[in-house]
């Protein structure tokens, strides 16, 4: 155990060789968030509404935040088995999962995967389908004024994940980070060829959330998602853009505690 902060603890925990930092909170039925390209190891506002009703784990992935770079890691299939084994590690029957963007990719993933794990599952502005037609940007060849515009509804919610003066140390995970999300998602670029025609395994209750303005990967993507997953709905949240979470915390965190709130069966 590294230390603690305001509603949740820090630890460093090794599970198949590969060493992360995990934050965890709160009390309730376990739900597991899986964060997108940015926000490892931060323990945002609105994962502190959503441990009021839940027990959060929030690890940081494999090549994240305060996470070691395991050599093995290639691709986004490479860290759902990852994950496989971290909830095997938690030793816990079932747990709701969140992912965003990058995250809702490898919980989609991980849903293909182990089905009979997830209670209920959401993704959130999701990478891992691509649609014809549906144009996403070259995230890599953005300016960080540029992925402000595309990423966030304001500008001003930016600082939570992307600050104005990072440190040297800050700046040192973001490169970090940088380099591991290309050897994920850079080619093919931010989707699994694969993944459309396995997601008809995934057989739990699951909500797609979309911002309204989400510039990075249009509401046409959400829209996919919701046909390639059986049973599947969507929700768009107006007044956000690619984060709803921090774009709008409480209208997230209610419509994603609606939707966890019941229990799918054993």
């Amino acid at each position: 155990m590294r230390g603690s902060g305001p509603g949740h603890t820090e630890e460093f925990v090794e599970i198949s060789g590969a060493k992360i930092q995990l934050l965890k909170g709160g009390k309730g039925r376990p739900l597991l968030f899986l964060h997108g390209a940015a926000g490892a190891g931060v323990w945002l506002p609105f994962l502190q509404k959503l441990a009021r009703r839940f027990s959060v784990y929030a690890p940081a992935h494999p090549g994240f935040g305060l996470s070691e770079d395991p050599p093995w890691l290639d691709s986004v299939e490479d860290m759902a088995h990852y994950y496989q084994e971290f909830l095997d590690w938690l030793g816990l029957k079932k747990v709701n999962v969140v992912g965003l963007s990058l995250g809702g990719w490898i919980a989609a993933e991980l849903a293909t995967l182990c089905s009979h794990r997830i209670d209920r599952l959401v993704l959130v502005d999701a990478a891992g389908l691509t649609v014809d037609g549906a144009k996403v940007p070259d995230l890599f060849a953005m300016t960080p004024e540029e992925v402000v515009q595309h990423v966030f509804a304001r500008p001003e919610t930016a600082a939570a994940l992307y600050p104005a003066d990072p440190t040297p140390e800050q700046m040192e995970v973001m490169l970090r980070q940088r380099a591991t999300l290309a050897r994920l998602a850079w080619n093919p670029y931010f989707h699994n060829p694969k993944l459309a025609r396995r997601l008809g395994r995934v057989r739990v209750p699951t909500l797609i959330v979309w911002g309204a303005s989400d510039k990075l990967f249009p509401l046409e993507i959400g829209r996919a998602w919701e046909r390639a997953i059986p049973g599947a709905r969507l929700t768009v949240l107006e007044n956000c853009a690619h984060v709803p979470p921090l774009d709008d915390p409480n209208g997230f965190v209610r419509t994603v505690t609606e939707f966890l709130k019941r229990r799918s069966a054993d």
